[in-house]
């Protein structure tokens, strides 16, 4: 895909946001939301994402209570995550020639599919954790084809101008989701039993294939890209990290986040159970308060903008992260507990929010989506990693203590990154 090319698409899809007048105020928050194209996006993605956190938070909710293993709780969400690893950099050399929304159809119908088969297999009975791990691997493989496409398509909604708060607003809305989904989930595992988190998962995807109908692109979007396929085009973007350190570092903060800092999430479960003492629908809320910090902590990207978009954001985001994930592994009072988990979510959605700002904003337009490949390749490799050894330490010492050393490994990891680091950054960060 050529940089000229490139350039007329976005100013053609971002034609509507530039000959907008400047927002003030509150109303910069949501500017983004001017955009129609973004806002059919925005609509079918929150619909469809409350019935993915109702899905996650099911997975992990039966995945123990059919093993009571935190170890093959933590594999199965590894699963989830391998796959991501082995193809996020393919995937995002297909986002720079295929046309996004193409991917971004294909992968909504193969993963409404996916939950619906799941679905009808729990409503006839349990099923062996093998298959468990098998949904949970394929939903990984949809995943990292549709991350780079949907992320990089964002700019093609709204435009270079609104692309960070379309970006925060984003991260706002995966979050907030967390709140109403994990609760949703919560209800429905306790009121009707898994089989429905996952058929409500099936469903959503309607909403997001109804909004991709809606959605009015350039022709230059759909235009074949006159590119030579080869492996030497698939890793361009990791020779241009070579020439953009900002963008290095922030890539290797996230591979130190994924391993200690995002795989916090597989453990959970096994710690609202054995720890909190809490039941399914409680469980629902503990995540919903965790979604809550880190929606706020979007909106707060989204109201300040470009402003903060640097690399000291994100040691910020990392050092609260760090911190209150460390207290809530000394935690026995779900209240204490929830609150704590709250800043936990605050923190490492800044650090998510800022990162993904930073690749974009600094992204040629060529190299955006392989780029965007190489930051889902580190976070899908480290998740994995990260999964899987907090399941050993919490076979071993409880599922609080796998928590605190993730949250400590983070600080840590942080600290050397900064310290060696500082002197390539100097006055750009």
């Amino acid at each position: 895909m050529s940089s000229g090319n490139s350039q007329e698409t976005l100013q053609q899809s971002g034609a509507n946001s530039e000959g907008l007048p400047p927002l003030k105020g509150w109303h910069k928050t949501l500017s983004a939301l001017r955009n129609p194209n973004y806002r059919y996006f925005y609509s079918g993605q929150t619909v469809s994402l409350i019935g993915t956190w109702a899905r996650t938070a099911a997975l992990g909710w039966i995945a123990f209570q059919f093993t009571h293993s935190e170890f093959l709780l933590g594999i199965v969400f590894m699963l989830n995550s391998l796959p991501i690893f082995l193809f996020a950099v393919y995937a995002g050399s297909l986002a720079d020639r295929i046309p996004k929304i193409r991917i971004f159809t294909l992968t909504s119908w193969l993963s409404l599919l996916s939950s619906l088969t799941l679905a009808v297999m729990l409503f006839r009975g349990p099923v062996h954790i093998a298959y468990l791990m098998i949904f949970s691997a394929l939903w990984g493989l949809f995943t990292a084809f549709e991350m780079p496409s949907r992320q990089t398509l964002m700019v093609e909604l709204v435009g270079k101008r609104d692309l960070v708060n379309a970006i925060a607003l984003n991260s706002a809305m995966v979050n907030s989701t967390r709140v109403i989904g994990p609760a949703i989930g919560g209800l429905l595992l306790a009121s009707f039993g898994a089989p429905w988190c996952f058929l409500l998962d099936a469903v959503s995807y309607l909403a997001v294939l109804y909004a991709i109908h809606k959605i009015r692109l350039p022709a230059s979007h759909y235009a074949p890209k006159k590119v030579k396929a080869d492996w030497k085009y698939t890793l361009e973007g990791f020779k241009y990290l070579k020439t953009n350190p900002t963008i290095a570092q922030a890539v290797t903060l996230l591979f130190i986040m994924g391993l200690g800092g995002w795989a916090y999430r597989s453990q959970l479960s096994a710690f609202a159970v054995t720890q909190l003492k809490m039941d399914a629908q409680g469980y629902g809320w503990l995540l919903a308060l965790n979604g809550l910090g880190a929606c706020t902590a979007a909106l707060f990207v989204a109201a300040q903008g470009s402003r903060i978009v640097r690399v000291r954001t994100l040691y910020a985001g990392t050092g609260i992260y760090a911190a209150f994930i460390v207290l809530f592994g000394l935690m026995r009072h779900p209240v204490g507990a929830a609150f704590l988990l709250f800043f936990a979510g605050f923190g490492i959605i800044l650090f998510f929010s800022i990162g993904n700002s930073i690749i974009q904003t600094q992204s040629p337009d060529h190299l955006r989506g392989r780029l965007m490949g190489i930051w889902a390749l580190v976070f899908g490799g480290s998740m994995p990693i990260g999964s899987f050894w907090m399941g050993i330490i919490a076979q071993r010492v409880g599922s609080g203590h796998a928590l605190q050393a993730g949250g400590l490994f983070c600080a840590l990891g942080a600290s050397t990154v900064y310290f060696l680091g500082r002197k390539k950054i100097g006055r750009s960060s």
